[in-house]
Protein backbone atom coordinates (compact mmCIF):
# COMPACT_ATOMS: atom_id res chain seq x y z
CA UNK A 1 0.00 0.00 0.00
CA UNK A 2 1.48 3.34 -1.04
CA UNK A 3 1.56 6.59 0.86
CA UNK A 4 -0.18 9.75 -0.25
CA UNK A 5 1.95 12.68 -1.26
CA UNK A 6 1.86 15.97 0.64
CA UNK A 7 -0.10 17.73 -2.12
CA UNK A 8 -2.74 14.98 -2.25
CA UNK A 9 -3.10 15.02 1.55
CA UNK A 10 -3.53 18.81 1.55
CA UNK A 11 -6.20 18.56 -1.16
CA UNK A 12 -8.09 15.86 0.75
CA UNK A 13 -7.91 17.88 3.97
CA UNK A 14 -9.28 20.95 2.17
CA UNK A 15 -12.19 18.95 0.72
CA UNK A 16 -13.05 17.54 4.16
CA UNK A 17 -12.98 20.98 5.79
CA UNK A 18 -15.18 22.51 3.05
CA UNK A 19 -17.70 19.67 3.38
CA UNK A 20 -17.92 20.18 7.14
CA UNK A 21 -18.55 23.94 6.98
CA UNK A 22 -22.17 25.06 7.19
CA UNK A 23 -23.56 26.40 3.92
CA UNK A 24 -23.67 30.18 3.56
CA UNK A 25 -27.04 31.68 4.41
CA UNK A 26 -28.81 33.96 2.00
CA UNK A 27 -30.25 37.30 2.97
CA UNK A 28 -33.96 37.36 3.67
CA UNK A 29 -36.37 39.99 2.36
CA UNK A 30 -38.91 40.74 5.10
CA UNK A 31 -42.13 42.27 3.74
CA UNK A 32 -43.07 44.63 6.54
CA UNK A 33 -46.28 43.56 8.22
CA UNK A 34 -46.53 40.59 5.90
CA UNK A 35 -48.24 42.59 3.15
CA UNK A 36 -48.78 46.37 2.80
CA UNK A 37 -47.33 49.27 4.79
CA UNK A 38 -50.50 51.19 5.67
CA UNK A 39 -52.54 52.37 8.64
CA UNK A 40 -52.92 49.20 10.74
CA UNK A 41 -56.28 47.69 11.56
CA UNK A 42 -55.30 47.14 15.20
CA UNK A 43 -52.94 48.74 17.73
CA UNK A 44 -49.45 47.31 17.82
CA UNK A 45 -49.85 45.38 14.57
CA UNK A 46 -46.38 46.24 13.24
CA UNK A 47 -44.69 45.73 16.60
CA UNK A 48 -46.29 42.29 16.93
CA UNK A 49 -45.01 41.44 13.45
CA UNK A 50 -41.47 42.60 14.26
CA UNK A 51 -41.40 40.77 17.61
CA UNK A 52 -42.31 37.52 15.84
CA UNK A 53 -39.61 37.88 13.18
CA UNK A 54 -35.86 37.40 13.50
CA UNK A 55 -33.78 39.90 11.56
CA UNK A 56 -30.12 39.37 10.68
CA UNK A 57 -27.45 41.73 9.37
CA UNK A 58 -27.58 41.38 5.60
CA UNK A 59 -31.39 41.01 5.46
CA UNK A 60 -33.70 43.62 3.92
CA UNK A 61 -36.95 45.23 4.98
CA UNK A 62 -39.38 45.63 2.07
CA UNK A 63 -42.10 48.25 2.43
CA UNK A 64 -44.96 47.99 -0.07
CA UNK A 65 -47.26 51.00 -0.22
CA UNK A 66 -49.13 53.10 -2.79
CA UNK A 67 -46.98 55.97 -4.03
CA UNK A 68 -47.94 59.36 -2.63
CA UNK A 69 -49.98 58.00 0.29
CA UNK A 70 -47.24 56.89 2.70
CA UNK A 71 -43.50 56.97 3.22
CA UNK A 72 -40.93 55.19 5.40
CA UNK A 73 -38.51 57.12 7.55
CA UNK A 74 -35.69 55.71 9.67
CA UNK A 75 -35.49 57.84 12.80
CA UNK A 76 -33.84 57.98 16.21
CA UNK A 77 -35.43 56.38 19.24
CA UNK A 78 -36.58 59.78 20.51
CA UNK A 79 -38.26 60.61 17.21
CA UNK A 80 -39.82 57.15 17.16
CA UNK A 81 -41.28 57.65 20.64
CA UNK A 82 -42.48 61.17 19.77
CA UNK A 83 -43.75 60.21 16.29
CA UNK A 84 -41.65 62.90 14.64
CA UNK A 85 -39.16 62.84 11.80
CA UNK A 86 -37.32 66.13 12.26
CA UNK A 87 -33.84 64.71 11.66
CA UNK A 88 -34.29 61.37 9.85
CA UNK A 89 -31.45 58.99 9.05
CA UNK A 90 -33.08 58.05 5.75
CA UNK A 91 -36.36 58.60 3.98
CA UNK A 92 -38.05 56.40 1.37
CA UNK A 93 -40.95 57.80 -0.65
CA UNK A 94 -41.02 55.49 -3.67
CA UNK A 95 -42.32 51.94 -3.30
CA UNK A 96 -41.32 49.29 -2.92
CA UNK A 97 -38.80 50.68 -0.45
CA UNK A 98 -36.04 48.15 0.16
CA UNK A 99 -34.11 48.97 3.32
CA UNK A 100 -30.89 47.01 3.90
CA UNK A 101 -30.20 45.90 7.46
CA UNK A 102 -26.45 46.09 7.09
CA UNK A 103 -25.30 45.89 10.71
CA UNK A 104 -26.55 44.62 14.07
CA UNK A 105 -28.46 46.84 16.48
CA UNK A 106 -31.80 48.62 16.84
CA UNK A 107 -33.59 50.48 14.04
CA UNK A 108 -36.70 52.63 14.29
CA UNK A 109 -39.15 53.34 11.45
CA UNK A 110 -42.17 55.61 11.15
CA UNK A 111 -44.45 57.02 8.50
CA UNK A 112 -44.09 60.80 8.46
CA UNK A 113 -47.27 61.52 6.47
CA UNK A 114 -50.00 63.28 8.45
CA UNK A 115 -50.65 61.68 11.83
CA UNK A 116 -50.19 58.12 10.50
CA UNK A 117 -47.38 57.36 12.96
CA UNK A 118 -49.73 58.12 15.85
CA UNK A 119 -52.26 55.84 14.17
CA UNK A 120 -49.77 52.98 14.44
CA UNK A 121 -47.52 53.22 11.39
CA UNK A 122 -44.31 52.70 13.32
CA UNK A 123 -42.17 49.85 14.59
CA UNK A 124 -38.65 48.97 15.59
CA UNK A 125 -36.45 45.97 14.91
CA UNK A 126 -33.44 44.37 16.54
CA UNK A 127 -30.92 43.13 14.01
CA UNK A 128 -28.84 40.11 15.05
CA UNK A 129 -25.32 39.45 13.76
CA UNK A 130 -25.16 36.78 11.05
Amino acid sequence: MGTLGAATMATLLTVVVVLLLPPPTAATDHVVGGSMWSIPLRDGQYLAWSYNTTFYAGDNLVFRFPIGFYDVVQVSRREYEDCTADDPYSNFRVPPAVVPLDYKGMRYYVCSVGNYCKLGMKFHVTIQPR
